[in-house]
């Protein structure tokens, strides 16, 4: 392992040194998150069989989830997409944006000095506040990429927002998960990673949430952030991250530790197990194996609807008007469904998928106002 380990890197020296060492790299960044501790629901057929025949206890896998911060070096905002099961059809996965899902905006700014990010800390803390909308789990783990084309990397991952769900799988080709799209990405927007990075070789045979991190850091210096010990800087080689892993993963063979998992019984948030009190009765869960949420349909005047939508706890996330090509008479006629987000909604009618045309994001005044005047019609 650490004599393949040195052949990778030595080969990655070399096409640095001959093939690179003249182009001007960009000036962008990238943070690449994960959070160990975060379990995923298994849900392939191979995974089942292992639960099956004993040799798994439990099949919330502690694998981690990883998502991708990119940093723009001329305004420094920062935009947070990541892969996931997210209100998606069970086998399948969606890209999450601030432009699908408006709690992952990220309000704060980078700042620099001498080519580094200066706030560094200040950034990851502010990721603490926005942990559960991250699906974040426990310290966060991250490497900082630095050579990357903000727009290049932003077109590419905007672009797998608008496909929409999406096959998932960690192994099966083709397919799509956490911790594939982030090699995508980075493969998409930095010179530095081609065929030959060692990102490219995980040790994990398949990318994951904390190959990605070693295999993308300078040198393999990774961070680690959490509010009691504050911000830390190590360095994990290959080898350290295939222990780690394995590790987290072994936690599902012994019953005992097992046990300590969420339950495995309910197919992670297909379906919802009670409506929270304080949002409206009539509101609809729409499901998915990471995240499920809640969406309420108020018609309006000249047939178009007021959509709002609710985290599986009932965080309100957005409103938004829509307009429905087809003469809506009765609200109970409109069951939501798959693809629906900030960008836009699909409801079943009459045994037919139709999508909802978004017009305009409304603030919470507006939204008031008009509650109002569906009160009182």
């Amino acid at each position: 392992m650490v004599a393949l380990e040195k052949a990778i890197n030595y080969i990655y020296y070399l096409y640095n040194t001959v093939m690179t060492d003249s182009i001007t790299p960009y000036p962008d960044f990238a943070l690449i998150l994960s959070w160990p501790d975060a379990t995923i629901r298994g849900d392939e057929k191979w995974m089942m069989f292992f639960k099956k025949i004993g040799i798994v206890k439990n099949l919330n896998f502690k694998v981690g989830h990883t998502g991708v911060v990119i940093i723009s070096s001329k305004t420094g905002d920062l935009f947070y997409y990541d892969f996931g099961r997210y209100i998606s059809p069970r086998g399948y996965g969606r890209t999450r944006s601030k432009e699908s899902d408006p709690l992952l905006s990220i309000s704060i700014k980078a700042t620099f000095k001498n080519g580094e990010i200066s706030n560094l800390e200040a950034i990851v803390a502010h990721f603490e506040n926005m942990k559960p909308a991250m699906q974040g789990s426990g310290e966060l783990f991250f490497s900082i990429v630095k050579g990357l084309n903000f727009d290049h990397a932003k077109a590419f991952a905007d672009k797998w927002v608008q496909k929409g769900s999406y096959p998932y799988g960690a192994v099966a080709k083709g397919n799509n998960n956490c911790s594939r799209f982030i090699t995508r990405l980075l493969f998409a927007s930095s010179r530095q990673f081609c065929w030959s990075h060692p990102i490219n070789f995980p040790e994990t045979i398949k990318a994951s949430p904390i190959s990605n991190i070693v295999n993308s850091a300078e040198n393999k210096m990774i961070y680690r952030y959490s509010p009691e010990y504050g911000l830390q800087n190590f360095r994990m080689s290959r080898v350290q991250s295939l222990l780690f892993l394995i590790k987290k993963l072994s936690e599902n063979v012994y019953s005992k530790q097992a046990a300590l998992l969420p339950e495995d019984i309910s197919i992670g948030s297909m379906l919802s197990k009670h409506k929270p009190l304080h949002i409206p009765e009539s509101s609809q869960y729409l499901g998915g194996v990471g995240e499920g949420a809640w969406f309420d349909l108020s018609l309006l005047r000249n047939n178009q609807l007021l959509i709002q939508r609710f985290t599986i706890i009932g965080t309100f996330e957005y409103a938004i008007i829509g307009e429905i090509e087809e003469r809506i008479t009765c609200l109970q006629d409109l069951k939501i469904t798959y693809d629906s987000h900030l960008q836009m909604t699909h409801v079943l009618y009459k045994q037919r998928k139709i999508k909802i045309n978004h017009l305009h994001h409304i603030s919470t005044q507006e939204l008031q106002s008009l509650l109002a005047e569906v009160m009182t019609a």
